[in-house]
């Protein structure tokens, strides 16, 4: 059911992005070819890797990159389909052969980036072989691929994300000031179905507990802040454990 409802909303999310652009009277002329940019999370071999593919309205992979959660920093990709598999290599010697994850919905059609889940297969440096196993994580529709944060601030995205990454550090620290200090208040904090604002550094001191509780802690510390999904103006951070926006943390919903 989970998988089904994730291909549902990237189906509705692409629909939104999609026409929104015609509402606002952009064409592809005005505004350039509009790519899908796909993002996914998942492993290599032991390792935590995200993956930002971008893919023309016909399917076909155009450029792309991944990266590893420990590290961040992103790796360009090149590649395209061959013999049913998506073939992609990096500048550091390394190729994906990839094919596409299903669900069982797909009735007997050939599997794309439009009716699967996932990709999976092996990466290869031609010495050691590792599998690898990727979720589609959301899709968004983009002109232009250059400012990944254009809905939540003018600041670089390196720059947006270093105080995410520094706010989690800040929590994950127990350094309630360093924390305060990348936080927009009032803050909401949603909990057990009820909503209350956090007004200030002091309050956010003295409720601490009970908003960065063990479970919250985790949550965080399993997030990965980078190239965030967002949504009305604010970048989502995990499974929607913290949202951002352009001053700092707007909402923690405590797991």
């Amino acid at each position: 059911m989970g998988r089904i409802l994730l291909k549902l909303v990237r189906r509705v999310l692409r629909m939104i992005l999609l026409l929104a652009l015609v509402c606002s009277g952009l064409t592809r002329a005005q505004t350039g070819a509009t790519l899908s940019r796909i993002t996914c999370r998942g492993t290599l071999g032991q390792a935590r890797i995200g993956m930002t593919l971008f893919v023309d309205n016909k399917g076909a992979f155009q450029h792309g990159h991944y990266y590893y959660a420990k590290y961040l920093k992103d790796i360009p990709l090149t590649g395209a389909m061959h013999e049913g598999k998506l073939v992609l290599r990096g500048p550091d010697g390394g190729t994906f052969m990839l094919a596409f994850k299903g669900n069982g919905s797909e009735n007997g059609q050939p599997l794309n980036f439009d009716n699967s889940i996932g990709l999976e297969g092996d990466w290869t440096d031609g010495v050691k072989s590792l599998p690898v196993t990727l979720g589609f994580n959301f899709v968004s529709a983009v002109a232009n691929s250059s400012h990944w944060y254009e809905l939540v601030t003018d600041e670089s995205d390196t720059a947006f994300e270093a105080r995410v990454q520094d706010f989690r550090d800040a929590v994950l620290k127990g350094d309630r000031a360093a924390a305060a200090e990348y936080v927009d208040f009032p803050l909401r904090v949603n909990s057990s179905g009820r909503s209350r604002m956090v007004r200030s550094a002091a309050q956010l001191a003295a409720q601490w507990d009970s908003i960065f509780t063990p479970q919250c802690r985790e949550a965080l510390k399993k997030a990965i802040p980078h190239e965030m999904f967002v949504r009305n103006g604010q970048a989502m951070l995990g499974d929607g454990v913290a949202w951002f926006g352009a001053k700092g943390t707007q909402v923690i919903n405590v797991p």
